[in-house]
């Protein structure tokens, strides 16, 4: 009997390793007990019965069971060990414990980190040895254990995993009651509220500027469109580095996360309320652009009545009645010659438009470029002053954002907040 390709022994699998895998994926593989008999007799050559490798597999089973419940720190009393942990003047701490641990776990830092007594979130592993030690006893026999040495440092900002997972995966409780009765006044509004930087700024300095858009969206948009990214977050991970790895100012990515929602989920609400669309459009910045694109997942999940456009695209374009809206960073290409880009990628859109306005932002003050047909606004932001702008002394621009007003065919409206 031919058996299909998933069914074989892989050349890096021993036969052990084989027979586990197929134990492990029966529901998956479709297979019984006497299927994995067949391979694994026509593998090793033998006429073993099914219940041969059945009760091989339950004693494996059994056996990891026991070495779970063994793993981690082993108590001192049960074992003449001594144990030491040194704190260093730089805060950094040694420890010396006998551990139960696999090879696996000797590579795993959270692992040894917590048979250590360090929680992860809090604590960086520095260096680790680990070195067999046998012990013997009447009950247990000979153990193998490990003595294991590590130094550990504190975290410059701890963080949470359960506490973010917590917060993504608890849904805003906010119901939406969009009247069928709108009384749109056919205009559009846009909010380009770029360079953000959650982490730096939070949501109780940007609360401001959250009620004056509340204020706003009761004027009754025919569409309400954001433009979300732009670095909204200061940090793209948990070691304090920017998307391309640039070591920066850490920051709390958790609070940063749970500051988003504070300000976007509400916005995002109102604007259902009172308009007949909301366009969110996704423009990755240089600082937070992986940060950005999982968070507008989190936005699709929870407001599947809005549109999204998530692409990586580094140029996006849309069209705001005949208005053509333009977006990018502008980290990589120079203001005057952004034009050209558009006209080339967009050109539907560009002939169906009567005006053309590209958003950028990056640099955190305000410029504007009128050239080649099309206007070109470099946004400002009411980011707070980081370390890095306050060291090379940017620290002169206006804090503010702007938000801006078109009708069908052109531009009615500039506000800034």
């Amino acid at each position: 009997m031919e058996f299909p390709d998933y069914l074989q022994r892989k050349q890096s699998e021993s036969t052990d390793d084989f027979m586990i895998r197929l134990f492990d994926n029966k529901e998956n593989y479709e297979i019984d007990n006497f299927t994995i008999a067949n391979l694994m007799n026509k593998e090793l050559g033998t006429n073993y019965s099914e219940s041969k490798f059945r009760k091989d597999n339950a004693s494996r089973i059994r056996w990891q069971e026991y070495y779970d419940s063994k793993k981690g720190a082993v108590e001192s009393t049960d074992i003449n060990y001594k144990e030491t942990t040194e704190i260093g003047n730089d805060g950094s701490q040694k420890s010396d414990k006998l551990i139960y641990m696999s090879e696996a776990d000797k590579k795993d830092p959270d692992f040894l980190l917590e048979a250590h007594g360090y929680d992860p979130n809090k604590w960086e592993l520095m260096n680790s040895k680990s070195s067999v030690w046998n012990q013997h006893n009447l009950q247990d026999g000979t153990l193998t254990l490990y003595a294991s040495k590590i130094t550990a440092k504190p975290l410059k900002q701890g963080f949470d995993f359960k506490k973010l997972e917590e917060i993504v995966t608890t849904k805003p409780n906010y119901k939406i009651t969009a009247s069928n009765e709108k009384n749109v006044n056919g205009n559009y509004l846009l909010l380009p509220l770029f360079d953000m930087h959650f982490g730096v700024s939070n949501y109780e300095y940007y609360e401001d500027v959250q009620y004056k858009i509340f204020n706003m969206l009761s004027k009754q948009y025919k569409e309400v469109a954001i433009i979300f990214g732009q670095d909204m977050f200061h940090n793209d991970d948990f070691h304090a580095r920017t998307t391309k790895g640039t070591p920066i100012e850490q920051v709390d990515m958790v609070k940063a996360w749970e500051d988003c929602i504070s300000f976007f989920v509400p916005l995002i609400h109102k604007a259902l309320e009172e308009s007949s669309k909301v366009n969110i459009v996704y423009s990755k910045g240089n600082h937070s652009e992986t940060m950005e694109w999982a968070f507008m997942q989190y936005l699709k999940a929870i407001f599947p009545q809005c549109a999204f456009n998530d692409s990586l695209k580094e140029r996006k374009a849309f069209l705001l009645g005949q208005n053509l809206i333009g977006t990018t960073h502008g980290d990589k290409k120079n203001d005057n010659r952004i034009a050209e880009n558009f006209a080339t990628e967009f050109p539907v859109e560009w002939s169906q438009s009567t005006t053309r306005t590209v958003f950028t932002g990056h640099l955190h003050h305000e410029r504007v470029i009128d050239a080649g047909g099309v206007l070109i606004r470099r946004m400002p932001t009411k980011n707070k002053i980081d370390t890095y702008h306050d060291e090379r002394g940017y620290t002169t621009a206006h804090s503010r954002f702007q938000v801006h007003e078109f009708n069908e065919t052109e531009q009615t409206g500039l506000f800034y907040l």
